[in-house]
């Protein structure tokens, strides 16, 4: 069973709280993360984009994506909402494409 966004949303896989590669990237640039608490999972603004709505980015610009499938992505905290495979039983995140605040490539 395929999870397929539909329209403008995106599908993210989460980094985990133990194993958040991004986080650490950004903060050896320079960057400065605020603090959040680490110790819930919901909190997690990083991870992997999986999936791209046909919609998405259409009528931003010149309409290009802003980012791809395979890009590390940092989205909004509280954007869209956690799902879970039924399958796999693997959590993801469904957001809009809007939600997606910065593209490290």
């Amino acid at each position: 069973m395929n999870l397929i966004p539909a329209g403008h949303r995106v599908l993210v896989k989460p980094d985990t709280l133990e194993d958040n590669e991004l986080s650490k990237e950004l903060k050896d640039m320079g960057f400065q993360l605020a603090d959040t608490d680490n110790r819930r999972q919901d909190a997690v603004i990083s991870g992997t984009l999986i999936k791209v709505g046909q919609t998405a980015w259409k009528g931003f610009d010149d309409g290009e994506p802003w980012a791809n499938e395979g890009d590390k992505v940092f989205f909004a905290k509280y954007g869209g909402f956690v799902i879970e495979h039924p399958e796999t039983k693997e959590k993801y995140r469904l957001l809009n494409d809007e939600d997606i605040t910065l593209v490290v490539r």
